[in-house]
Formats: structure tokens, C-alpha cells, sequence
């Protein structure tokens, strides 16, 4: 049923005039600063921001850019794209619609030359929703209540602004050619540093006191119920989590500033996905990275909070260093890990660099792994992010009857929580996070998801308090930008 309107896409996209992206860069200097940038720029049509918040190894560039010349939203199985004045109604499957699209945009503006600079220059970038799954496998569709946003959303984003915030220094990076694009960066320029100097004031922000979609009680069953599966032999893990949901009114971009204060990542975020909805996200895990057709991902388990007490902290990093619940979990998703990219990546080149270690963030101590490999000849990272969605640390294992379990628990759907931000590259760049420590932003309400791995001897009690402990931060945020 979808051939017909693909072939009216293919007719769109190559009855232009081929037009070659030259990368252009330039230093920029903006008016105020990069937090005056953030303040503005965020506040435009479908801004987007990959924001490495925390300084360190993972944690030094961030981008950011809005205003893309052509959306992709799939929900289900349809999907609408908007091409300057064009728009079409697709249907199918949303990761195979969203490849036929970034191939036809790839061989219709082909790179001329390689970027030559590192990260994101300008390209696709947006949301891979947690309900993707129901494509992938099959699965129960999602509930009906809870967050209401796109499975898929993406956008080409001829321009960013870079970061380096070892150095403080912005960088400004235009595709030249790109349909809808500025004629070259220094046009570019004059128009943000114009819009900068303008500015943009805060909304209010006016919301009710905090909301369960899952009562303390409840959640303890919850767990109960995981571990009499595992019990049964179903499973070995599972993702349980739970929604928090204020009403009222809330302005996203001042919500953002103070989560980005108080909960610094490497892989936060924020994109608006039009009419009123906005993902604002602090996430300490990446999902997937590639370069040069090597892969990596950086699966996450196990919390203990933050403290102000140097003493009292170093106590909490090695009681989660050496705590075997915690690392028999992360083990289980390390396996699940090497499984989902063995699917795409050349026999024997699947590897685990860095088994088990414990990664400080600004609230909690986690503990991380790293797995890599290298990408067999073809696989696009389309297909990678098909092949392995979505992440391990954050489903279950086996995945697909560990998201069967989570779908009868979880009362309500998660939408982008647990799902990706992404951005991909003309050239096969891929960044990819975990969307978790993330504030939903919707006409009326926000809302955040938090959770966290059963094992056969979880404690119901104890991960009741896990999850508020990775609620603190986001509660925090919300308090502060009343």
C-alpha cells in the first residue's frame, strides 16, 4: 500500500536540480555569549540542541541549530513529509520510510567534499520514540494515555552552531547548497547575530503539584510481579519504570536552563517538535555512536545518588563498584549489547574495551560499560539503529518478552522516554542517546518517566528508591523554574 506515495516522494526529491553541499565554516562570536544562545535560539521553530553540559571525556562539544528545511513525522504506520511547500502522506514502517528519505536527500544534494571538522556539521536530526518498538517486533501497540509525541520525528538542519566548552569558542558550520539554505555562513552569521540581539523573555511557568501514574504500592507489585516471571524463567531482566506528571502551564526553554543547572550530562538535549511539544532531556547514556563505520554504544545500570560529603560519596561509588546485583545486571545487558550489533557488524570485531566501571555525573554514580565494533560493508546507520532499538539497559533481556511484560505493567506509554536522540551526517555520522533523566513538555502538562533494571534479588523497596533518587534532579529543575 505504500508504493504509491514513495514513488511520488522519489518524484519530489529528484525532479530538483542536483545541487553538491560544500561544508563552509567560520568562528562566530555571539552577543551574549553561548547561554544567550541558548536562551534564544531554543526558543525558535524546531530548535534542537545536542548539549554536552558536563566537561570531560564524552562531554566537550555541543551543537546547536533550528529552523530545518524539510520535517519527517511518522506515528504508527503513516508518516507526513514536508519539503519546502510539498508535503506527502507516506505509509509504512517509520525506519524504513525514514531511510528511503535520507537516501533520497543524500544522492540529490551529495556531499562534495568531507566535512573535516568533528561532530555534527549539519544534517538529519530528531527523535526516535520508545514506541518504534511496535514496528521492530511484534508487539502490543502503545497505551493510550500518557505522553503524546511522535514516534519518529526528524528534521534536515542545513546549519549548527558549535561549542567547544574546553575553549569557549563557537563555531558557526553551513552545508552551501542544501535546499532552503543561507547562500553561504557569513549570511548565515548576520542573521543570527541579528537575531541575538533582539533576545526573547521567559514564559511563566505554572504547575500543579506532582501527579502518579503509578502509586508506591503499586510499583512495589510492579517489581513483585518481574520477579516472579524471571522466576518462571521468562526473563532474566527488565525496565520497570513509572510516570510523574504536573499540569498547568510551562515555558520550555527556562524548565531546560535549570535542568541543564542542576543535572549536567554528557548527552543532553532538547528538541521541539512542534505544537507545543518539546523533549528536554539530561541524559548521562549514549546510545549509539559511528564514525568511519565503527560503532559504539554505552549501556548503563545500577545508581547510587550524589553526595555533598566527599566521604559519604566515595562510600556510595564503591558500594555500587562492588555491589554484584548491580554488576550481574549490567553483565546481562553487556551480553544483549554484543548480540544486537554482531546482527550488523563484521564477524569477530564485536568487543567490550571497558567491562565495568563507574561514571560520576552530576546527581548520580552509574555504573557503564563500552561495547564496539565495526560495521559490516552496507549497513547503513539506519539499519543499526533498527537492528538494535531499543537499548538493552532499558528493555530487558530477552528484549522482545521483556517489553511484552513491561507493556501489561506500565499503565500508561512512555513516548520519547527511553527512546533516541539523534543527529546523522550526510557522510554516515551517527550520535545517539538514551532519553532518560528527560522532562516532556505538552500543551498543559509535563511529564518525566523514571526506572530501573529487576533482578531475580531486587529489592521492591530499594528500587522504589532508586527511581526517586533519579527523580531528584528533575524535581529540582521543576521547583526552580516556578
Amino acid at each position: 500500500m505504500h508504493k504509491r506515495p514513495l514513488r511520488r516522494l522519489r518524484y519530489l526529491l529528484v525532479s530538483a536540480p542536483m545541487r553538491p553541499l560544500t561544508p563552509q565554516t567560520m568562528r562566530f562570536e555571539p552577543p551574549g555569549g553561548w547561554q544567550r544562545c541558548l536562551d534564544v535560539m531554543l526558543r525558535r521553530p524546531y530548535a534542537v540542541l545536542f548539549d554536552s553540559a558536563l566537561p570531560g571525556e564524552l562531554g566537550r562539544h555541543s551543537y546547536l541549530s533550528f529552523g530545518p528545511t524539510m520535517l519527517l513525522s511518522c506515528t504508527g504506520p503513516g508518516a507526513t513529509w514536508v519539503r519546502g511547500n510539498s508535503t506527502s502522506r507516506l505509509e509504512g514502517d517509520p525506519f524504513a520510510v525514514f531511510e528511503r528519505v535520507e537516501t533520497f536527500t543524500r544522492q540529490e544534494c551529495p556531499l562534495r567534499e568531507p566535512a573535516g571538522v568533528d561532530g555534527f556539521y549539519g544534517g538529519w536530526a530528531g527523535l526516535l520514540g520508545f514506541d518504534l518498538r511496535c514496528g521492530i517486533e511484534t508487539l502490543p501497540p502503545p497505551k493510550a494515555l500518557g505522553p503524546q509525541f511522535p514516534d519518529l520525528f526528524a528534521g534536515f538542519y542545513p546549519w549548527t552552531l558549535a561549542h567547544d566548552s574546553a575553549t569557549g569558542i563557537c563555531e558557526l558550520r553551513h552545508l552551501c547548497g542544501a535546499p532552503g539554505a543561507y547562500v553561504d555562513v557569513a549570511e548565515l552569521a548576520l542573521a543570527l547575530e541579528a537575531l541575538l540581539a533582539r533576545g526573547a523573555p521567559d514564559g511563566s511557568n505554572r504547575l500543579t503539584a506532582p501527579e502518579l501514574s503509578t502509586s508506591r504500592d503499586d510499583y512495589l507489585a510492579q517489581v513483585l510481579r518481574v520477579k516472579h516471571h524471571i522466576r518462571q524463567g521468562d526473563i532474566y531482566q527488565a525496565n520497570l519504570t513509572r510516570e510523574v506528571v504536573r499540569h498547568g502551564e510551562s515555558d520550555a526553554v527556562a524548565l531546560y536552563r535549570q535542568l541543564r543547572l542542576r543535572n549536567a550530562a554528557p548527552f543532553g538535549g532538547f528538541l521541539d517538535c512542534g505544537d507545543g511539544r518539546c523533549v528536554l532531556s539530561s541524559s548521562p547514556e549514549r546510545f549509539l555512536s559511528v564514525r568511519n563505520g565503527h560503532v559504539e554504544t554505552r549501556p548503563i545500570k545500577g545508581t547510587r545518588p550524589r553526595s555533598k560529603d566527599a566521604g559519604v560519596d566515595a562510600r556510595l561509588k564503591a558500594e555500587l563498584e562492588s555491589s554484584a546485583k548491580d554488576r550481574a545486571e549490567l553483565t546481562m545487558i553487556i551480553d544483549l549489547e554484543r548480540n544486537d550489533l554482531s546482527r550488523v557488524c563484521v564477524a569477530g570485531t564485536v568487543k567490550v574495551p571497558s567491562m565495568l566501571h563507574v561514571s560520576s555525573f552530576a546527581s548520580v554514580h552509574h555504573l557503564e560499560a563500552t561495547v564496539q565494533g565495526r560495521l559490516s560493508d552496507g549497513t547503513t546507520p539506519v539499519a543499526l539503529l533498527r537492528a538494535t532499538f531499543p537499548g538493552g539497559s532499558i528493555s530487558g533481556v530477552p528484549k522482545k518478552r521483556a517489553l511484552e511484560i513491561l507493556h501489561d505493567l506500565e499503565p500508561v506509554r512512555r513516548g520519547p522516554y527511553t527512546g533516541s536522540l539523534f543527529y546523522l551526517t550526510p557522510d554516515f555520522r551517527l550520535e545517539s542517546n538514551i532519553l532518560i533523566r528527560t522532562l516532556l513538555r505538552e500543551p498543559g502538562r509535563v511529564s518525566y518517566h523514571v526506572g530501573g533494571g529487576i533482578v531475580a534479588d531486587s529489592e521492591p523497596e530499594a528500587e522504589w528508591d532508586e527511581t526517586v533518587a533519579k527523580a531528584a534532579a528533575l524535581e529540582a529543575a521543576l521547583k526552580a523554574a516556578q
